[in-house]
């Protein structure tokens, strides 16, 4: 694996017209915020970017699409538009089975690529990548290349997308990868116009009511083992029709349940089909939870990761609960 600098990325880019913008299924808010960073700025170098997705754009991160320029990939219709871009530049993004049914039609063209990630751990699939995985957020990696080649085209846009970022995949700064230079970050971009409050609102105080129907239901669900620091539920796909919840709209929920009082680890187990469940695991800090993601083919930060698993929901618990309450007593018996 090769890591670039910013001035080889951005010859690479000067050569390059026709852009796609990309992200992992399930889009978070670094990987939205990237992309739309990405997006005015490409616009602003005479370029003609377009952002594609697997996934459809979450409704609390719709104030970022300016313009109505995020599209949801289908194969269908939009396989043979891939053949029209010569350039793919891929954000938030280590395992290249994340990036979804838009990654395997991709896959079918050459094109090159250009990753920028702060993820532990890698694909080989990208040409070229800006990693960092000390960094809080890969947006925290764009806003470094936007200042090393750029630094007169940044407006209130990229600075708007680019907090959304930090400020989620930092909880909010409360996180342990909030370093200084992550809250520098964040100063100089409120000194662009950014307003830290009403970005916080949009995103954690616009949460639909059927998403809260389905929080009072997911409360009376949970379960608890090893004397409390570990929490499990499940969200079926019969408890959310009850809430009348989309499935693409189910997040945020295992961060809640973490933050009970002596809970270690989190885990939700969505029920995407029949055979096909997410699994979506958080730590509070202490045991490092992404190798059991990665069991799964999964992956993620140390204390925030996720994996899909195939099978029934009941044997995903069964088998996933055990692997976890095994890291718990390994923890445990190392630092007793």
């Amino acid at each position: 694996m090769k890591i670039y600098e910013f001035e080889q990325i951005q010859k690479i880019i000067d050569k390059s017209k026709n852009i796609l913008l990309t992200t992992h299924i399930r889009p978070d808010g670094d990987a939205l915020g990237s992309e739309s960073a990405l997006f005015h700025l490409l616009k602003k170098l005479g370029k003609n970017p377009t952002v594609f997705n697997s996934s459809s754009l979450p409704q609390e991160y719709e104030f970022l699409n300016i313009g109505n320029f995020y599209n949801q990939y289908h194969s269908n219709e939009h396989f043979k538009k891939l053949k029209g871009f010569d350039l793919v530049i891929v954000l938030d993004v280590s395992a290249y089975s994340r990036l979804g049914k838009i990654g395997e039609d991709l896959q079918k063209w050459s094109i090159q690529t250009i990753c920028f990630d702060h993820h532990p751990t890698r694909t080989d699939k990208f040409d070229y990548e800006i990693i960092d995985s000390t960094a809080a957020a890969t947006g925290s990696l764009v806003y470094e290349y936007i200042q090393n080649t750029n630094p007169e085209l940044m407006d209130l846009n990229m600075a708007n997308a680019l907090y959304i970022c930090i400020l989620t995949d930092t909880g909010s700064f409360r996180f342990e990868n909030t370093s200084s230079k992550t809250m520098g970050i964040a100063a100089e971009l409120i000194d662009y116009g950014v307003k830290p409050g009403t970005l916080y609102q949009n995103i954690y105080e616009n949460r639909l009511p059927e998403q809260m129907l389905l929080l009072g239901l997911i409360l009376q669900r949970v379960k608890y083992t090893c004397n409390g620091k570990l929490a499990w539920f499940c969200v079926t796909r019969n408890i959310a029709k009850q809430a009348g919840v989309k499935l693409e709209d189910v997040d945020g929920y295992t961060d809640f349940i973490r933050s009970t009082k002596g809970v270690e680890i989190a885990i939700m187990f969505l029920e995407q089909d029949d055979d096909k469940i997410r699994l979506n695991f958080r730590s509070k800090g202490n045991i490092v939870i992404n190798q059991v993601a990665k069991k799964y083919n999964g992956g993620g930060h140390a204390f925030a990761a996720g994996a899909s698993i195939n099978c029934k929901i009941e044997e995903a618990v069964d088998e996933v609960v055990n692997d976890v309450k095994i890291l718990i007593s390994d923890y445990e018996n190392n630092n007793c």
